[in-house]
């Protein structure tokens, strides 16, 4: 992989006004460039949505690595027309290609040479990684991590035409659902794909101090707690958690997360939006993680938890297949408030709760986003030296 000297990223990525969006992204970037690999992100910013805040959003900046490594980002602007329905016609393709055109219009003004361009996710950074690729003449890939095709680009979208997927070299797939998934819909059949799980930061995400993480945020240190991080959506399921732990004498819950509609109640001993820095804190303070969602691609907050030694309660769908299994998990029908409340009640016994976190904790060790890294960067490799 030595000879991998310089990338381009395309997507959705972090940025001064919205400093947690896809964060997942970013890390894999910071990994990559701890690899040795120049990294460069391009990742267009739609005015319509920011408006006068895109001001503090500058145009080129230069993130750092926590071992001091570059990542040079440029946030061109763009119009975005939403995602209406229009008769049959469905205003995301507009903004899909005028996200594309900022883009690409930044790369010609570059004039810099990459030796692949990864798109993140098919739409607003994988398309546009084709196009770039073909531009430049030099292998492109896409992340394909969507919690759902049909929601989220087929119904909306539509699926990328052949023309459109032409020129694309490899596809990495976050879990076997998604593989699946893509194999069916039939438009990248003859595209190599790797499936390799979402990770996480071991260095962010371990153990620590049950007593003193309980004393920073102020959660009772004799208590059953259960945690949750995610979206406070129905599809991340804190309402349907907050039904179950109503419904179980002595047992509390601590949120972190963000939405419109907090959950709250006297059974609530923590509920705030927190950095993801500070998130190994919330999960350390607590007994065990449970997330009852209904669609995912593949959960990074899952992993984090069994990094930070939990046993996990999570739904039994397939995304879920790669990480968890009935040596870490209890795994739950999401919608079902009483599978939630029995699984939480079973791992009331220390016994099994240690020996589910414990094992939790071993799988974890080997998804680490420096593996991850290197997983895709050979993957990456391996399909440019067929390429040529």
């Amino acid at each position: 992989m030595d000879d991998i000297k310089s990338a381009l990223f395309v997507g959705m990525y972090p940025n001064e006004v919205n400093k947690y969006r896809n964060v997942f992204f970013q890390n894999l970037i910071f990994a990559i460039a701890d690899k040795g690999v120049k990294c460069t992100v391009i990742s267009p910013v739609p005015v319509t949505k920011y408006r006068r805040r895109v001001k503090e959003i500058p145009q080129k900046t230069i993130h750092k690595t926590l071992k001091g490594n570059d990542v040079t980002v440029y946030y061109p602007r763009y119009i975005s027309a939403s995602s209406k329905q229009i008769g049959k016609f469905n205003t995301e393709v507009l903004s899909e290609r005028f996200f594309e055109s900022a883009a690409i219009q930044t790369v010609k003004k570059l004039k810099c040479s990459f030796d692949f361009v990864y798109g993140h996710f098919v739409l607003y950074g994988g398309l546009a990684a084709i196009k770039i690729g073909k531009l430049l003449n030099i292998p492109s890939f896409f992340a394909y991590g969507e919690c759902d095709f049909k929601a989220e680009v087929g119904n909306t979208y539509g699926i990328p035409k052949k023309k459109e997927i032409k020129g694309l070299t490899g596809i990495i797939s976050v879990s076997n659902k998604n593989t699946r998934e893509l194999k069916s819909l039939g438009f990248v059949n003859s595209i190599p794909i790797i499936t390799v799980p979402n990770s996480t930061d071991l260095s962010l995400f371990y153990k620590m101090d049950k007593v003193n993480c309980r004393k920073k945020l102020g959660i009772p240190k004799d208590k059953y707690v259960v945690g949750f991080v995610g979206g406070f959506i129905d599809r991340k399921g804190d309402k349907r958690l907050l039904q179950a732990v109503n419904q179980i004498d002595d047992v509390y819950v601590a949120f972190a997360g963000r939405g419109e509609d907090k959950p709250s109640g006297d059974r609530v001993v923590f509920c705030d939006a927190m950095e993801h820095e500070q998130i190994p804190i919330l999960l350390n303070a607590v007994d065990v993680f449970v997330l009852p969602t209904l669609a995912e691609g593949s959960c990074n907050a899952i992993v984090e938890a069994m990094a930070c030694g939990l046993p996990i309660v999570s739904s039994n769908l397939p995304f879920n297949d790669d990480v968890l299994d009935d040596k870490n998990s209890i795994r739950i029908n999401p919608i079902s408030v009483d599978e939630i409340k029995d699984a939480i009640i079973k791992l009331k016994d220390l016994d099994i709760r240690e020996e589910m976190g414990k094992n939790a904790w071993n799988i974890a060790q080997g998804l680490s986003i420096e593996a991850r890294a290197e997983k895709i960067l050979a993957f990456i490799y391996e399909q440019m030296q067929i390429d040529l």
